[in-house]
C-alpha cells in the first residue's frame, strides 16, 4: 500500500506540474467586490479572495491537499459533509443507513441533483467515483481504504461495500467529490481522466469553472440550477493567488481583494480597528509539528529528539508568532477533537536539553529540517526554533520547500529530512484522520506518516480502533495510542493556530469549516452589501 502510495502520488505530481506549467487560460474577471452591467441591465457582483498558494490540479482525488480543496469546493459535492460546527449531514445523500456488521452502507440520492453540463446524477456517478479513487489509489484514497464495491439499485439508490468496517469511513466520505461519470469517461485518456481533470470542472457545485491563469487566478461563475439554490452569494468568485502576506494586506487595503486569510498577524489589529473590515478567528482542527526522522540519522536517538523538543520556546510562539490567535499544543493530537487525551503543553526546559545532548553523547550536533517558509507561522517558528538549538550547542539548517517537494522529499526514509515542519490538516473531526494517518506504519513512503514512525503497537491500535463501533473503546484505544506516541518523541507538538481571516464589511455566513480548514465555504459567503 505505502508503495502504491508513493510511486502513484508521486508520478502523479510530477505530472500535474507540468501540465500547470504549460496552461495558460485568459481570465475575465473584475476586482474586488466590484459589479459591472451585463446586458439585462442587472449588476452581478464578484468576490475576491486572497490565497497564497496555487492548487496543483483541479481533481478532486487530490482533496486532501487544502490548496486542491479550495477550489473544489465551489464546483462539487459530496455526498454527506460537516457544517461550520462540524456535525455531519446530507448533500447528495438524502439519506442513509449503516448494517449491524458495519460492512454495507446503504444510500439515497436527492433526486434532481444536475451536473453543470446538465445531466442528472445517478447511482452510477457514485460508483464511477468510488471505483476511480479505489483504482487509482492517490490522494482521498488514503481515506477510505476500506472501500470495496459499489453496488447499484437504481438510479437514486445503491450500497457502499467495504472491505471492514470502519467506524471513520462516513466521515472520510465528506473528501470524496462525486464526478459527473459520462464526462469524465469521455474525457478519460489513459489516466482516468486524471489529466483532463486537472483543468475542468465535472462537478455539480453552486459554482461552474470559468477560467484559471496559472499561479495567478482561479474564477468562477454560479451555476444557476444549484440544487440548494441561492440568496446573497456572489454572482462570481475569484481566488487570487499572492504570496506575501503585505501584498495581501495591501490588496484588501485598496479594494483588490474583499477577504484574505494570510495577513500577518502584526497587522491585524490595524484591520481589527478599521470599520470598513473584520476579522473573525476560528478554532481548528489544525496542529503544526516537527517531525523527526526517526528511522534515519542524529534523530533516531530518543534523547536527541526529547532535547530538541525541550529547547523550544512554545510560549513565545503562541505570544509572539501567533499574537495570542491560538494554544500550544497538548501531545499529537488536536487538543479539540474527541478523544484527547491529557498531556501536559510543551515547555522549555535548555538545562535539561543540554543534559540529555550530554547523557547522548552528542556535541556539536548538525541537523537540517525542510519547512514551508512561504507560511509565516513556518518561517517565524524556523528562526525561533534555529536560535533556540544555538543555545545548546546545536546547529541547525533551515531548508525552504514547498509542499509537493516536502512529500517527494518523505517519499523514502533516505530522502526524509532531520526534521520537517508541516501542519496536520484532518479531513475530519475524528481521532483516526491523524493518528492513524500521521502514525500508522501503513503511511510510510508516499502517505503522510511523515516521521517514517513504525510501532506495531501503535499500529494494532489504531486499527482496531477504526473497526470498534463502541465511541467509548475507541477513544480508551486513541488515549492509548497518544501516550505511546508521545513517549517516542515522534514529533514536536508545537501550537493549535486559530483560522484568522480578514474580510470587508458586507460579508457574512459561515465561511470557515473547521472539517475543511484553509479553505473557505464559498456557497455560504454572502453579500449584505
Amino acid at each position: 500500500m505505502a508503495d502504491l502510495l508513493k510511486a502513484r502520488e508521486s508520478k502523479l505530481l510530477r505530472v500535474l506540474a507540468s501540465a500547470f506549467a504549460t496552461m495558460l487560460i485568459v481570465t475575465g474577471c473584475s476586482s474586488g467586490g466590484s459589479e459591472t452591467s451585463d446586458e439585462s441591465g442587472s449588476t452581478p457582483t464578484t468576490i475576491v479572495l486572497a490565497d497564497n498558494e496555487p492548487p496543483q490540479t483541479f481533481d478532486p482525488i487530490q482533496a486532501g491537499n487544502s490548496t486542491v480543496n479550495a477550489v473544489v469546493i465551489p464546483l462539487y459535492d459530496t455526498l454527506i459533509d460537516f457544517d461550520a460546527k462540524s456535525e455531519l449531514g446530507s448533500r447528495l445523500a438524502e439519506s442513509w443507513t449503516v448494517s449491524e456488521d458495519g460492512l454495507k452502507i446503504d444510500m439515497t440520492l436527492r433526486s434532481g441533483v444536475k451536473f453543470h453540463d446538465g445531466a442528472e446524477l445517478t447511482s452510477a456517478d457514485v460508483q464511477y467515483t468510488m471505483d476511480r479513487v479505489k483504482e487509482l489509489n492517490v490522494g482521498v484514497a488514503a481515506e477510505v481504504l476500506a472501500y470495496d464495491s459499489t453496488t447499484v439499485k437504481d438510479n437514486l439508490n445503491f450500497t457502499i461495500n467495504l472491505s471492514e468496517p470502519s467506524a471513520p469511513f462516513l466521515s472520510a466520505l465528506s473528501r470524496i467529490y462525486i464526478l459527473n461519470s459520462a464526462l469524465v469517461k469521455a474525457n478519460e485518456g489513459s489516466d482516468l481522466g486524471q489529466a483532463w481533470l486537472s483543468s475542468n470542472d465535472a462537478g455539480s457545485g453552486p459554482y461552474t469553472l470559468k477560467s484559471y491563469a496559472t499561479n495567478q487566478e482561479a474564477a468562477f461563475e454560479k451555476f444557476p440550477d444549484y440544487y440548494r439554490g441561492f440568496d446573497g452569494q456572489a454572482d462570481s468568485v475569484v481566488i487570487r493567488y499572492i504570496v506575501e502576506s503585505s501584498t495581501q494586506r495591501d490588496a484588501l487595503l485598496n479594494g483588490d481583494v474583499d477577504i484574505a486569510y494570510d495577513v500577518a498577524t502584526t497587522d491585524l489589529a490595524s484591520f481589527e480597528s478599521n470599520a470598513d473590515f473584520e476579522v473573525t478567528k476560528a478554532d481548528t482542527l489544525v496542529q503544526l509539528y516537527i517531525f523527526f526522522n526517526m528511522q534515519k540519522g542524529e534523530t533516531v536517538d530518543p534523547k536527541v529528539r526529547e532535547a530538541i523538543r525541550l529547547a523550544y520556546d512554545y510560549q513565545s510562539h503562541v505570544d509572539s508568532i501567533l499574537a495570542g490567535n491560538g494554544a500550544i499544543a497538548e501531545g499529537p493530537l488536536p487538543s479539540v477533537m474527541n478523544c484527547h487525551a491529557n498531556i501536559a503543553p510543551g515547555k522549555q526546559d535548555l538545562e535539561k536539553a543540554k543534559q540529555l545532548l550530554a547523557e547522548a553523547g552528542k556535541s556539536d550536533l548538525k541537523l537540517t529540517m525542510s519547512y514551508l517558509s512561504v507560511i509565516e507561522e513556518m518561517n517565524r517558528a524556523g528562526t525561533l526554533l534555529q536560535s533556540a538549538l544555538r543555545e545548546i550547542g546545536v546547529e541547525l539548517t533551515l531548508q525552504t520547500v514547498t509542499f509537493p517537494e516536502y512529500m517527494e522529499q518523505v517519499s523514502t526514509v533516505e530522502t526524509t529530512p532531520d526534521l520537517g515542519m508541516i501542519y496536520a490538516f484532518p479531513s475530519y473531526p475524528d481521532p483516526h484522520s491523524v493518528l492513524a494517518i500521521n502514525f500508522d506504519s501503513t503511511y510510510i513512503g508516499g502517505g503522510y506518516n511523515y516521521a517514517s514512525y513504525n510501532n506495531p503497537e501503535v499500529d494494532s491500535l489504531v486499527r482496531d480502533a477504526a473497526v470498534s463501533t463502541d465511541q467509548a473503546v475507541r477513544c480508551s484505544l486513541y488515549e492509548e495510542v497518544q501516550q505511546i506516541v508521545e513517549g517516542d518523541f515522534v514529533s514536536i507538538n508545537i501550537s493549535n493556530p486559530k483560522f484568522v481571516v480578514v474580510k470587508r464589511a458586507g460579508i457574512t455566513g459561515d465561511i470557515y469549516r473547521p472539517a475543511h480548514h484553509n479553505t473557505l465555504d464559498i456557497y455560504n459567503i454572502k453579500l449584505t452589501n
